[in-house]
């Protein structure tokens, strides 16, 4: 199951003067088996776009209505085989690459050996809860990075939602931040006194580059005199 989930990005190609997808489709046969086929979808005449970037957005597009009809069928894969076969390349091709590498950095550290193995429309809140308040007991994590946790494990649904693989509410919303976890680091602030020694450490560098700043610009006014004379 996990080898043949993929999210198909398809091939975007021009030829005679229109756009053109290329992607594969699952065709089954008469005697029960199925095979996949490459198949082209027209987008348009290449003069109806702009630019290639409402090329790649048509492209998307097209791509989403594929892998949602293809994704579909799979409703007992698991979270694992949906997250690596799919949420992942989609990510990594519809996200800026920062945040593509936040999303999978925080499902291999964090949610996949715990939720992977459970099937992706099994998952409920309650094991959004437990799942988030056995990594407040097991790390030394503030509430914000369980946050970011939970805002990684919410988008892996509304994802799926979106392509038809999950339906009916996200079960990550509803999950709480374990009161357990440590606040923030907070930012010491400077008292008064420490405000006004960094105002005179700022006064008296102004004063010191004023200083030095006045003599080279009098040599440099008086070169420039003495040449517009010998002119």
């Amino acid at each position: 199951m996990k080898s043949s989930l993929r999210y198909q990005e398809g091939h975007l190609y021009e030829h005679h003067g229109a756009w053109y997808v290329r992607y594969r489709r699952k065709v089954r046969h008469e005697d029960g088996s199925s095979t996949w086929k490459r198949t082209a979808r027209r987008l348009g005449r290449s003069c109806d776009f702009t630019n290639r970037f409402d090329v790649r957005r048509c492209r998307t597009e097209l791509m989403l209505v594929v892998n949602r009809d293809w994704l579909s069928a799979y409703s007992r894969t698991t979270i694992a085989a949906f997250v690596d076969g799919a949420f992942l390349p989609w990510a990594r091709e519809e996200r800026r690459a920062s945040t593509s590498h936040g999303y999978q950095a925080i499902w291999r550290t964090y949610l996949r050996d715990r939720v992977g193995n459970i099937g992706l429309r099994e998952f409920r809140t309650v094991d959004a809860n437990r799942t988030l308040a056995a990594i407040a007991r097991e790390r030394d994590l503030s509430r914000n990075t369980l946050r970011r946790i939970k805002s990684v494990l919410s988008t892996i649904f509304i994802y799926a939602k979106n392509v038809g693989a999950f339906d009916g509410a996200n079960p990550v919303t509803g999950a709480f931040i374990p009161k357990n976890a440590r606040d923030p680091k907070e930012t010491r602030a400077s008292d008064l006194a420490q405000v006004a020694q960094m105002q005179l450490l700022l006064d008296f560098a102004t004063a010191s580059c004023a200083a030095c700043i006045g003599p080279i610009t009098r040599a440099i006014d008086s070169r420039s005199d003495a040449r517009c004379g010998t002119r």
